[in-house]
């Protein structure tokens, strides 16, 4: 790439307001199949590995039904597993907050990384995840958005003074900006993954979005592996069907893990994953500007761009501005019921417009 390129991406951009895109912290998890196994090389290997004790290419001589017998017993540790570890995976995954990352990398068998960096470039304007539970309480979110918006702007000005370098600044901004993650995984690493990360009782809703995600794309692609993958919850493996604190000190026991006679002298809390982080609405995505807010409107014509514009109504004009770091704002009507708004927006791709309404 060449260095004007470079330096377009990656520069400190001076004297910006911080802009900051708020998400919901679930829905904003994204998982790509970027590479995976050839199926008929892949059945080879899984054949012939599983029976090289007797045979040095069973596969070039046994049946249709005789290779899927073997590839059969193979997942239900009926034979040697050794074919299990050969496929490879590789996914990229976005979306998930630091704490969902640092979550990610405790595997460390059977797998490689390689996760986006903080220090190359101005975060500013970078989006933030929102936890849905936080719509339980309007008070605690605007506080919450406020905290991050002061946050970032500390974190610009000490950019902006050319004296404070960013892996020095980054100590301002939230662990809840989305991150992107590369993975490249053995399939019993994946499927270890899985069988963790979806649990119920304590693993956090954006690790059990990332591992159904991973399941589905594989399954997709491999119909046959649908039954390998299998929840810990479901086969006695998860810490959390065992007694005492160290097996369970967060969350109340849901219905999946509470054990029969038996109940935890002291959680966290005293109510269920379910109830604290799951029993809420979905955060509606958000823009600022600086303090500025603006709400997100769906727009018919994604990727359209108007200038400036002002909008007359029957109760008199529209004052239309735009945010001075977008040149290309996308301006809609939007009906009001005749009292003075200011609107503001841009569009992504998928055309929304993020609209701003005062008195």
């Amino acid at each position: 790439m060449k260095i004007e390129n470079i330096k377009k991406l990656f520069e400190i951009k001076e004297g910006e307001t911080p802009s900051t895109k708020f998400v919901d912290n679930i829905s904003a998890v994204k998982v790509e199949l970027i590479d995976w196994p050839d199926e008929e090389r892949l059945k080879r290997v899984f054949v012939n590995m599983s029976q090289a004790s007797w045979f040095e290419d069973f596969y070039s001589t046994a049946s249709k039904e005789d290779r899927e017998e073997v590839v059969s017993d193979l997942f239900k540790g009926k034979i040697l597993g050794q074919g299990m570890e050969h496929p490879q995976f590789a996914f990229k995954i976005s979306g998930l907050s630091l704490h969902g990352t640092h979550a990610l990398v405790r595997n460390r068998i059977g797998i490689a990384y390689l996760q986006q960096s903080q220090a190359v470039k101005d975060f500013r304007h970078s989006d933030v995840l929102v936890p849905r539970a936080f719509t339980k309480h309007p008070d605690l979110l605007e506080r919450y958005e406020e905290w991050v918006q002061i946050g970032k702007q500390i974190y610009a000005d000490m950019l902006d003074t050319g004296d404070i370098a960013n892996t020095d600044a980054r100590f301002c901004l939230p662990k809840t900006i989305p991150s992107w993650i590369y993975l490249t995984a053995s399939l019993p690493t994946i499927l270890s993954i899985y069988g963790k990360r979806i649990d119920s009782q304590e693993e956090h809703p954006e690790m059990n979005s990332l591992a159904y995600q991973m399941r589905d794309l594989i399954v997709e692609k491999f119909p046959y592996m649908k039954s390998y993958f299998v929840s810990f919850d479901d086969n006695g493996r998860c810490l959390h069907l065992k007694k005492g604190y160290a097996a369970n000190c967060i969350f109340k026991r849901d219905e999946k893990h509470a054990i029969e006679g038996y109940s935890d002298e002291w959680t966290l809390h005293d109510k269920t994953k379910q109830e604290l982080m799951l029993n809420c609405d979905i955060y509606e995505e958000s823009l600022y500007i600086g303090k500025n807010k603006f709400f997100k409107y769906k727009n018919k014509t994604p990727g359209a761009f108007f200038t400036a514009v002002r909008c007359k109504t029957s109760q008199g004009h529209w004052e239309i501005r735009f945010p001075d770091y977008d040149a290309k704002a996308y301006v809609a009507k939007i009906i009001s019921s005749g009292r003075r708004a200011y609107i503001c927006g841009t569009t992504d791709s998928s055309g929304v417009l993020y609209y701003e309404k005062r008195d």
